[in-house]
């Protein structure tokens, strides 16, 4: 433990803030895995802040990850607020905790699609998959009725394309599916070089 907070006051002379944020997730990801912990894996915006490069600017860390995660950040001197924000002056960092770590049945697939992102220096953080992500502002599109939200599902695409990232078609159009945002998926789509997701039949 005293070398996961020495690490940590070290953290706080770190000038650069999106290396901060990734170096932060790191160290958090470093301890739980020696506790025997599967590793946080970051969602939300600040995964779409990573796979933007920062085009995209995320207020705190949304990550998903079992209970021990809250330990450690009390443990650090964050202070929650019982909801699953928790702050830290020192660090300036804001840490949103979502539950755990895609345990419910049926959600495996999503936490073995996590991205691993090498930091160097034997750091690294999982990101949820490109796929999950889009579908995940696909959600907040259609079902909070957020504008932004689809703008930043097409962004992801190209992303995708621009870094030479390969989509799982099948899958992208399976977990729309599953999620209701299929016509959102569709209505992204159209005009792209991709595939139409489910070829010509009718949405439904």
């Amino acid at each position: 433990m005293n070398g996961f907070l020495e690490a940590l006051d070290k953290l706080a002379l770190e000038r650069d803030t999106v290396r901060k944020r990734a170096r932060f997730v790191a160290i958090i990801t470093r301890e739980m895995a020696k506790a025997g912990a599967a590793e946080p894996i970051i969602v939300g915006g600040e995964a779409v802040e990573i796979y933007t490069q920062g085009s995209y600017t995320s207020g705190d860390i949304d990550l998903k990850a079992s209970a021990l995660l809250c330990r450690l950040l009390e443990q650090a001197g964050f202070r929650s607020n019982g909801s699953g924000n928790f702050y830290h002056a020192g660090l300036d960092i804001y840490v949103d905790w979502l539950g755990p770590n895609f345990d419910i049945p049926g959600q495996e697939e999503v936490r073995e699609r996590a991205l691993t992102i090498q930091l160097g220096d034997g750091e690294y953080v999982k990101v949820i998959s490109i796929e999950d992500l889009i579908v995940d502002r696909l959600n907040g599109a259609k079902h909070a009725n957020d504008a932004d939200s689809r703008m930043w599902a097409e962004t992801l695409f190209l992303v995708a394309g621009n870094a030479n990232i390969p989509l799982d078609l099948d899958y992208l159009e399976r977990i729309a599916h599953l999620e209701d945002v299929h016509d959102e998926l569709v209505r992204i789509m159209k005009g792209k070089n991709e595939p139409t997701p489910g070829g010509t039949h009718e949405d439904h």
